[in-house]
């Protein structure tokens, strides 16, 4: 084989795996975008997901890890989401709940579909496992650290991973208002889990959030009511 041969057989190679990759990334960014969509249609209305809805925005989620050409955080914390809407008005799990993380195949090769979006258990399950996999792809990026805290929280996780989180969070997002409301909420709904430096941690995110404006002020102290924490609210952080 000559070298020009040679030279045209790798350029054709090369072409062929760009227009592969290429045509693999805009399929994964067509599913990406619909299942946008779905989330921000479903926190306009406020309202759980139909099973029908959910079932499509978890196979399109699916789809866009599946299609994309390498790992990536961020659909993986796409897909926890679509979970995390499926039964988010639901009461929290009172008694502690076995949190064994499903694996990334799991989650990819088992959908719940429509039967499975009534399973609150399940979806709170793979909530957290659709987080931890992207909070392990993206370990600095502090929102997604407090969603995996909020999804253990919801599930009956109220225990020393839950303060590891939440410490983590802060430190790597101290000054960010919506981590430090995210902390605030789920630092004070899972209080009785918490040990006394993030316990510190929550009430300092706490004094942050009421400094950022009137109405945060008044989400604070209706939190602190709900919570039965309005007493050391009063306290440690209300003006």
């Amino acid at each position: 084989m000559t070298r020009q041969k040679f030279a045209g057989i790798t350029l054709i190679g090369f072409g062929l795996t760009i227009s592969v990759i290429g045509a693999l990334l805009m399929f994964s960014a067509l599913n990406a975008e619909r299942v946008n969509r779905w989330l921000t249609d479903w926190a306009e209305v406020g309202e759980q997901p139909s099973p029908t809805d959910f079932a499509m925005a978890e196979a399109a989620a699916i789809r866009a890890i599946r299609f994309y050409p390498g790992p990536s955080g961020a659909h993986w914390d796409r897909l926890g989401r679509v979970y995390d809407w499926q039964h988010w008005q639901s009461p929290l799990n009172k008694g502690p709940m076995e949190i064994a993380l499903l694996s990334a195949s799991e989650i990819l090769n088992e959908s719940l579909g429509t039967s499975g979006s009534a399973n609150r258990g399940a979806t709170r399950l793979r909530a957290i496992s659709a987080y931890q996999q992207a909070v392990e792809l993206r370990p600095l990026w502090p929102y997604g650290i407090t969603r995996l805290a909020a999804a253990r929280l919801r599930a009956g996780g109220n225990d020393q991973d839950l303060a590891e989180l939440l410490k983590n969070a802060y430190q790597l997002g101290p000054w960010r208002p919506m981590v430090n409301r995210r902390i605030t909420e789920i630092g004070l709904r899972g209080w009785a889990g918490l040990d006394q430096q993030a316990r510190d941690i929550v009430l300092e995110n706490a004094r942050r959030t009421v400094s950022l404006s009137r109405a945060d002020e008044r989400w604070v102290r209706e939190l602190g009511e709900q919570t039965d924490l309005d007493r050391l609210l009063k306290l440690m952080v209300l003006p």
